[in-house]
């Protein structure tokens, strides 16, 4: 089954110091395309932002597996500060999921 993921990245600052001073290294949203395709996964989005991320991904990855995988490989090259994978699904799947949950008999229950 397809994961539909958005993936932050912090990029160490000695990272954003080579980006300056190195072109070839500035246009991070290429290299991640490639890296995203080279697992059999679809890029959909790429955003540059500021704040307390410097680039924002939104991709699609062929199974969990290859999403594992990718992120695996992606943080062996400690290329990011510190990233976040936020598993993503479409507003119709969401609707059914709180029907689901709705309908679930349980005996778990708030802490309050």
């Amino acid at each position: 089954m397809a994961s539909l993921v958005l993936y932050l990245v912090k990029y160490e600052n000695d990272q954003k110091a080579a980006m300056l001073s190195t072109p070839e290294m500035r246009d991070r949203a290429a290299i991640h395309r490639a890296a995203i395709t080279d697992f059999g996964g679809t890029p959909i989005a790429q955003y540059g932002t500021y704040g307390e991320y410097d680039m924002v991904y939104i991709y699609e990855m062929p199974s969990d597996k290859a999403l594992a995988a990718n992120l695996h490989l992606t943080d062996s090259f400690g290329l990011a500060k510190n990233s976040k994978a936020i598993p993503l699904m479409n507003s119709e799947d969401f609707v059914e999921s709180m029907k689901i949950a709705d309908g679930i008999v349980t005996s778990y229950s708030s802490a309050k």
